[in-house]
């Protein structure tokens, strides 16, 4: 609802990059500073120990990387443009 708000006019709002990453990409939002907190590691895949060596569970831990980090490049091109100074 935040990410909304601001969406509307409502205001700034302060959010994880990766939770608005599409709005970023598509131009609703922008970045008016390059200040950033970075957090590593804030998001897991878990499963089983006994499952984790399937090849379906192997398949979607790589494709969900994959997804990630074309999200990231693609994130990266569009907030370095669009720094207010």
């Amino acid at each position: 609802m935040l990410i909304d708000a601001a969406i509307d006019g409502q205001g700034i709002a302060l959010a994880r990059t990766m939770l608005a990453s599409w709005d970023l990409v598509a131009g609703r939002l922008v970045r008016p500073f390059q200040a950033a907190l970075p957090l590593k590691n804030t998001y897991w895949s878990i499963c089983p120990k006994a499952t984790r060596s399937l090849p379906k569970i192997i398949a979607f831990r790589d494709w969900l990387l994959q997804e990630v980090d074309t999200d990231r490049q693609r994130l990266a091109a569009v907030t370095s443009t669009q720094i207010v100074r």
